[in-house]
């Protein structure tokens, strides 16, 4: 048959009842066989929109299903923490359950309830503390998406609002992605009565025989766990090393893409200790969270603008001296003031003139370089030695050539930018001695 030549049926090759009326249901032809219908735009459409995989509930959960080939529910891994908030929360227990399949809820019934009533009676000696709140946090392998961080008072956790995003989730594991629950139980000392408070002096000495007991039970029980404390953790990653930093010794947050310093006051500080304990990675700079960078910046920006306007009021405002005058030393007061106000006018008459004799060498860039070799060539300290370095650095990225140092004579731009007074100081004061003797 030619395939460009239009259909014409062959009328005389039917029989008579072909063209008889049929008034049943019509019936797709796709549907007819299996082999057509797993190609079909419907089974594509179903296979898109096919529901999530499920979470298992007591009454439908078999252990065997942990190790399925082809799973056909929710995997999920929980980490649970026992903690205690007393002046500070510490971790005391930590630990990792892998590939569940059972929902959080009914985890929480059948395993991990009693686990944690264990673990309080094993970890938590006398006097007696109780669940002060839970923290959770429910996260997935997948950038682009949000973790969900909850909090409950006690231990009262409303499990279906993680049982729900852990569905929500289904098809990120269904597509090789992770997902992880982590859960923080803190506890904290319960109230004592003003009764207790007020016992003999006997009773209060055996009252801090126990809390020094638990205390060093405490500290025994992280030796032998191998656990360091979160805060501590952080404290050390921000406590600030930096050679020209003036909070050397302190914490600082170090910005990653500009290296500037930014001094973190207790209250950040402990902002950052409860996001590393909340399960939030905090190993470097870079994981600083950035409400926390942000108020950073804006309090260094309002102490500059603080020590601007402080330089500013000093500018307009000259020292003002005053003398005075006993009755009867008229005559050598007045020739003190005058020698006083002739000094003055030597002083400045001599400035100017050395201003006027200043004469660097060029190239004025090259200069530079050869006066902080000069300063560095004067001391025999290492500490030293860098911070002329960085006095250098300083001027340089300004673009000032040591005729603008000498004139200004601005220890404070030095100072600001985290070098030491002394070293701004002689690196200021020093340009018209190096000159002369250039």
């Amino acid at each position: 048959m030619d395939p460009d030549a239009p259909f014409a049926p062959d009328y005389d090759a039917l029989d008579d009842g072909a063209f008889d009326l049929n008034y049943n249901t019509p019936r797709l032809s796709f549907l007819s066989s299996p082999g057509s219908r797993s190609g079909s735009p419907v089974a594509t459409t179903r296979r898109k929109l096919a529901p999530g995989l499920p979470l298992l509930q007591l009454s439908d959960w078999d252990p065997r299903t942990v190790n399925e080939p082809s799973p056909t529910c929710v995997h999920y891994s929980v980490e649970w923490k026992l903690q205690l908030r007393k002046g500070r929360l510490s971790t005391l227990t930590e630990i990792t359950e892998e590939n569940l399949t059972l929902a959080p809820g009914a985890y929480w019934d059948k395993f991990l309830k009693q686990a944690l009533t264990t673990r309080v009676q094993d970890r938590l000696p006398e006097p007696r503390y109780e669940p002060d709140e839970t923290k959770i946090t429910v996260s997935v392998e997948k950038r682009n998406e949000r973790d969900l961080r909850k909090r409950f008072d006690g231990t009262n956790v409303e499990w279906k609002v993680v049982e729900d995003k852990l569905r929500a989730w289904s098809h990120l594991f269904r597509d090789g992605k992770r997902l992880r629950t982590v859960i923080c139980f803190i506890y904290k000392e319960t109230n004592q009565p003003v009764a207790a408070r007020t016992r003999s002096s006997t009773k209060t000495g055996a009252s801090r025989r126990q809390l020094a007991a638990r205390d060093e039970l405490l500290a025994e029980q992280e030796a032998a766990s191998g656990m360091r404390p979160v805060w501590k953790e952080v404290y050390e990653l921000l406590r600030c090393n930096g050679a020209f930093c003036t909070n050397k010794g302190f914490y600082c947050w170090r910005d990653p893409s500009t290296q500037k310093h930014y001094k973190l006051e207790t209250t950040l500080l402990e902002k950052l200790v409860d996001f590393a304990e909340e399960g939030s990675t905090l190993r470097t700079n870079e994981h600083v969270p950035e409400d926390i960078r942000q108020l950073l910046r804006e309090q260094e920006e309002l102490q500059s603008e603080r020590r601007r306007r402080k330089r500013k009021n000093a500018d307009d405002h000259p020292a003002v001296n005053i003398h005075l005058c006993c009755r009867g030393h008229d005559q050598d007061s007045d020739s003190g003031t005058h020698r006083e106000a002739q000094h003055e006018v030597t002083q400045g008459a001599v400035a100017k003139r050395r201003l006027d004799d200043l004469v660097i060498p060029k190239p004025r860039d090259e200069a530079l370089v050869r006066y902080c070799q000069w300063h560095c060539d004067q001391v025999k300290s290492p500490s030293w030695k860098q911070g002329f370095v960085h006095a250098y650095r300083v001027t340089k990225e300004a673009c000032l050539d040591l005729k603008h140092v000498y004139e200004t004579q601005d220890v404070d731009f030095y100072t600001e930018k985290g070098v030491k007074l002394g070293i701004a100081k002689s690196f200021v004061g020093d340009v018209y001695l190096w000159a002369k003797k250039s």
